[in-house]
Formats: C-alpha cells, sequence, structure tokens
C-alpha cells in the first residue's frame, strides 16, 4: 500500500493521495470557488466562538503571543520599506494595545498586505476548523498571513512532497538535474502524489535530519520534519512555506535549471488533483500547485501550495487546515481563500 505506516500513524485512515489509497481514488474532480469567496464581511461580524480562538494577522500579534517584539513602534508610524523588510528579514505587524514589533517570518519580504489578512480572518471565521494561510504577492511586493495558533503546528500531508522534491533539486546544484531514478520517483510523487516514492526520495535525501537543516536553511523556523520516517506528518505554517514557494517561483535559492525541474513536474499533477489554489483564478492562468489531504482522529487535514501566475498578476500562496469535519470542507476553505487572494493581488497592467 502507498506511503504505509511511514505516512500516516497507526489506528489512523491513509488520506494523501498516492496510488492505490483508499481516498486518492476519491479526490474532489470539480470543485468550484464557493460563493462565500466573494467580498468578505467586516471583521466586526467574526462569531464569537471563533474570536476566543484567537489568531494571527499579518498587521496583528496575539497577546498570547511568545514572538519577541523588538523595537516597538507606534502603529501609526510607517511601515518600512520592502528593501528594509528584506534587510532584516521581518515584516511590521502590530498587537492590541496600540504597538508593533518585528516579526520573524520566514521568506517573507515587503510591507504587510494587512487588509488582506483581515479579509482572510473574516471569511475563516465562517468556516470550521483551524486555518495557516500566508500569500506573498510579487508584484505589489507585500505579504498577508493569518495563522490560528488554537493549535500547535499544522501537519503537512502530500504538501511535503514539493518541500522533498525542493531540496532534492537543491542538494543536484546548479545544473538541477536529477537521477533518471530520482526523476521517475519524483514525476510518481508529484504528478499522483504516490507515496512509496515520496518514502524513496525522503530517505535519499538524508530523511527527517537532513529535511531539518533544509528547512533551517530556508529560514523555517516553525518548521520540524516528520518523525520516524512520518513525512506527512512535518509541521509548518503557511509563512514558513512561503520561503519553499519563494524559492520556485523566484531566483535566489535554486539555480534557473532547478527552478524549471521542479515546475516542469509541478505542471504534471493529474486533473483530479488540481483543486485547493486554483478556487477563483480565471481559466489560462497558471497554477503550479501541490495538495494534500488526509483524515485524523481529530478531523480532516487539507493543505495546498502554489505559484499563480498569469493575467498580469504573479504570487505565492499556502493554506493548511486541520481539524476540519470532512475534505470537501476543508477544500472548499482552500478554495474560498484562493478567490480572495486572485481578488486582491495586484496586477502589473493596472499597476502601468
Amino acid at each position: 500500500m502507498a506511503g504505509g505506516v511511514t505516512y500516516w500513524p497507526a489506528g489512523e485512515a491513509p488520506g494523501s493521495a498516492g496510488l492505490g489509497g483508499p481516498t486518492a481514488a476519491r479526490a474532489p474532480a470539480a470543485v468550484s470557488a464557493p460563493a462565500s469567496a466573494g467580498p468578505a464581511p467586516a471583521l466586526e461580524i467574526i462569531r464569537p466562538a471563533k474570536a476566543r480562538r484567537g489568531g494571527q494577522v499579518a498587521g496583528t500579534v496575539p497577546a498570547a503571543s511568545a514572538v519577541p517584539l523588538a523595537s516597538a513602534v507606534p502603529l501609526a508610524s510607517a511601515v518600512p520599506s520592502a528593501s528594509a523588510a528584506a534587510a532584516d528579514g521581518a515584516v511590521v505587524t502590530g498587537r492590541a494595545g496600540g504597538l508593533a514589533g518585528v516579526e520573524p517570518i520566514a521568506a517573507v519580504s515587503g510591507a504587510a498586505s494587512s487588509g488582506l489578512a483581515a479579509r482572510f480572518r473574516s471569511y475563516l471565521a465562517g468556516r470550521p476548523g483551524h486555518v495557516s494561510v500566508a500569500m506573498y504577492d510579487a508584484v505589489a511586493g507585500t505579504t498577508a498571513v493569518y495563522t490560528d495558533p488554537a493549535v500547535a503546528g499544522y501537519e503537512t500531508a502530500s504538501s511535503v512532497k514539493l518541500d522533498i522534491l525542493t531540496a532534492l533539486v537543491r542538494r543536484a546544484g546548479a545544473s538541477g538535474r536529477l537521477t533518471a531514478r530520482e526523476q521517475a520517483l519524483a514525476r510518481r510523487m508529484i504528478s499522483v502524489s504516490d507515496n512509496a516514492a515520496a518514502s524513496a526520495l525522503w530517505a535519499d535525501v538524508g530523511g527527517a535530519p537532513a529535511m531539518n537543516a533544509f528547512f533551517a536553511r530556508l529560514g523555517m523556523h516553525a518548521t520540524t520534519a516528520g518523525p520516524g520516517g512520518r513525512w506527512g506528518l512535518t509541521r509548518t505554517t503557511g509563512a514558513d512555506q512561503l520561503a519553499v514557494l519563494r524559492a520556485i517561483a523566484y531566483p535566489g535559492t535554486l539555480s534557473a535549471a532547478g527552478r524549471a525541474t521542479v515546475s516542469g513536474l509541478l505542471r504534471t499533477v493529474i486533473p483530479a488533483q488540481r483543486w485547493g489554489l486554483t478556487g477563483g483564478v480565471p481559466t489560462g492562468v497558471m497554477v503550479e500547485l501541490k495538495n494534500g489531504w488526509l483524515p485524523r482522529t481529530s478531523g480532516w487535514v487539507i493543505t495546498s501550495l502554489a505559484h499563480v501566475h498569469g493575467a498580469g498578476r504573479d504570487y505565492i500562496m499556502a493554506v493548511y487546515t486541520k481539524n476540519g469535519p470532512s475534505m470537501q470542507s476543508g477544500v472548499t476553505t482552500v478554495q474560498g481563500l484562493s478567490a480572495l487572494a486572485w481578488k486582491a493581488a495586484r496586477s502589473s497592467t493596472a499597476a502601468g
């Protein structure tokens, strides 16, 4: 059976796409952006039950947050320029009480798009489960982040396969070229989300120690590789996963050849698995994505990573959901967030 005990804990059903897996054959073939993905309601109507769970918006640090606030400044002060934020690897955030601080977020550069983060939060007020979402708009140079901290870490499920591939390609160096065996396994791992192929490549790249080193190198300090070969139980946040997406989508971490290798494989994802961050995106726009899904005793984990580019827009986005009542519910949540992001993304044509 694809994945076996290396993917999910004993006593839990196998739940990410894999050859022959029970859920793999039932990935939603056609899901459209939900009606609720339209203009978000005002923050004032957030339901009390949801509001009590707290949340982290780019622009808001929850009172219970352990994030150190370095150099607090008044909220009314100007947000630092993109170059300044990139230089210190941080993004300006605020918190109740009228002060803002510097919160380290992997791969974040540019001013925080707190308006979009607030719309994410407002939309999620009406959705079940817990969510961590992050989006970097390369045209505007802004980042929007919202993470519900009510749970400790978000399981990656099969979206970690993109992390495995990125680590493997980075190891290949400037050529970005995988061996014939690696290429064959990588294609199965990405196009049909084969778990056995992922387990083989996880071992090839060095397992959890090597992946933790890779995460640290990219500044992903909230990400920890799944223990005991259970790569699908790697824990992360949406903001952290922007580092992997940036490595793939934009120059810097990988060579041009390496980026081409990854994006080429992402374009082979089968139609039945092209849901999630395709929500609300017009036909003809390129969406290079990798999804994951996993039923756990506490509810469903649904995850989606994507680079969306075309029609003047260019952004990367990561969504992690957990404790949802069903697979479809999680998919609907992701697609609603996707529609909000597409609508908010700046168009280079409009910007002149």
